[in-house]
């Protein structure tokens, strides 16, 4: 088979392997629907506003806490393994969840609704690292706009369902136990499917095979490619590193490998002596942990997904009593479809940042050179902005202004930070890497959860939403997310210091060849 079929064939596995990862963010994103949901859920099981807080952040526990795990279960067996894990286990969660709601299933304590949502939790992490993970590996030069159409349909994902919600099942009486049912069948279908697609095809090989002593090839893993991973023959001359355009390197090809060329003009997503200072480090393991600049953008990534969570776990709560405090007859079915609508919003600001914020980043990079750090510090002040939007709404159409702020920097900092730990970090140990870097952003939502919770529950003691004009119940809790959002500012504009600093010392020691010094791999890519 010629160099040309083997190209057109690669291309086909890549295009059905992006599909399957797109079904499995879908899959994975029903882990962001408790709004549409969690009210009825409640009010049917007699929660109070903190009880439904821990049963609704148990489900981000349950995601981000076993990212290291499915993480390392990418990086090792395969997405498609992983892809059935999240079928049984997302069709087991609601199938529990639908029966305890229609009282079939006696429920010991309130606490056994945060077991099916943990559930939940571990479901979509299985689908989302089986998708973001293969994704990341089959994609290099544009990888920013691939991971973020991939990372887009998680965020899509609820403001299509919510819809189905609205249309199907929010009549007269809101039919929770039909949609829970519909949503357990859902996951199952999607994540089969997704199995079926998902395979790390590799970014072909390199026209550049010589790496210069001291530097670190990045590769993506050996395996048996029966797992969806890489076989041993695709994990040869995937990247090499060349000093200038003009550099003379070994071809790639056989017969060739003794042979020299002049390569060609360099892509202009490099500097203009064709090579990027800020490319990856192959880190993995404590070495990734113990990383000052890992260790700061996982604190980016904990304040600023910290707050995406916390609201759409309480925007169901929110928009109850903006609507039946301003309303002098409100009826429960026009508060659902007011939440959905919130939640759509939410959704679609999401899907909106996950998929363009790939694409402008990549743009950015590619055209004018701006560093990738710069651009996480603009983002982090889009989430402050939307937290002041919202602190600031008075009504239910202002308080929509502020669900789609929100919706949009959430989407922003999930579309952008996984291309950052690939790109700085390299695609080796990216499952895993990742998963680390998601650890800890649930307890910062269970944190604002919990204040919201107690400010609700301090200012309602009787759990009347009527008695909450104008979100002044809720509004103190918001003040904390403020805070928070500054803190996440500070700390990337240290991080984006950090890194200027090493591109600096980068191109110094490139350009006086002590090459033995350099720490990232500067490359350009034959595709």
């Amino acid at each position: 088979m010629d160099e040309g079929e083997q190209r057109s064939q690669r291309h086909v596995r890549r295009t059905v392997s992006m599909l399957g990862a797109c079904l499995a963010t879908t899959s994975a994103g029903t882990v962001y629907l408790f709004s549409t949901y969690g009210p009825a859920l409640s009010h049917r099981l007699g929660l109070s506003s903190s009880q439904s807080n821990v049963v609704a952040i148990s489900a981000n526990y349950g995601l981000l806490l076993s990212g290291p795990l499915f993480g390392w279960a990418a990086d090792t067996i395969g997405p498609r393994v992983l892809s059935l894990i999240a079928a049984v286990g997302s069709f087991t969660a609601f199938t529990a969840l639908a029966y305890t709601y229609s009282g079939a299933w006696q429920m010991p304590s309130w606490l056994i609704l945060s077991l099916y949502m943990v559930l939940v939790g571990l479901s979509a992490q299985s689908a989302n690292m089986a998708a973001v993970t293969t994704t990341t590996k089959n994609f290099k030069q544009n990888r920013g706009s691939a991971v973020s159409l991939c990372i887009a349909f998680f965020g899509l994902s609820p403001f299509v369902l919510s819809h189905v919600n609205t249309v199907f099942f929010a009549g007269d009486e809101p039919d929770t136990f039909g949609y829970l049912r519909f949503l357990s069948f859902l996951g199952l279908v999607t994540s089969v499917a997704a199995a079926g697609c998902l395979k790390v095809v590799g970014f072909g090989p390199s026209r550049y095979a010589s790496v210069p002593p001291g530097f670190v090839v990045d590769r993506p893993p050996s395996s048996s490619s029966s797992s969806g991973l890489l076989s041993d023959r695709d994990d040869e001359s995937v990247y090499g590193a060349v000093k200038a355009a003009s550099t003379t390197v070994r071809e790639v090809g056989e017969g060739s490998a003794g042979s020299s060329t002049t390569a060609e003009p360099a892509p202009v997503n490099v500097a203009s002596n064709g090579v990027d200072y800020d490319t990856a480090r192959d880190l993995g393991g404590w070495a990734y942990v113990n990383d000052v600049e890992a260790r700061l953008l996982m604190l980016v990534l904990f304040l600023c997904a910290g707050i995406g969570i916390f609201y759409n776990n309480n925007i169901g709560t929110m928009v109850n009593a903006m609507y039946y405090s301003s309303t002098p007859h409100p009826e429960a079915r026009t508060a659902q479809r007011l939440i959905n609508h919130h939640v759509a919003v939410v959704s679609l600001g999401s899907f909106v940042g996950r998929l363009t914020i790939g694409i402008v980043a990549d743009m950015c990079k590619r055209i004018w050179r701006l560093p990738r750090s710069g651009i996480l510090v603009v983002i982090t002040a889009c989430v402050l902005v939307s937290q002041l939007v919202v602190i600031s709404a008075t009504t239910l159409p202002s308080l929509l202004v502020g669900s789609a702020c929100t919706g949009l920097s959430y989407g922003f900092t999930f579309g952008f930070v996984p291309t950052l730990v690939s790109v700085w970090f390299g695609t080796r140990h990216f499952g895993a890497n990742w998963g680390v870097t998601t650890v800890f952003t649930g307890f910062s939502g269970q944190m604002l959860g919990a204040v919201f919770g107690r400010v609700y529950d301090a200012n309602l003691p009787d759990r009347d939403p009527a008695q909450c004009p104008q979100g002044s119940c809720y509004r103190a809790a918001f003040g904390l997310a403020v805070a928070v959002a500054v803190g996440s500012v500070v700390a990337a504009a240290v991080l984006a210091k950090r890194r200027a600093r090493r591109r600096r010392d980068n191109r110094r020691r490139w350009e006086a060849e002590e090459i033995e010094h350099v720490e990232y791999v500067p490359f350009v890519l034959a595709e």
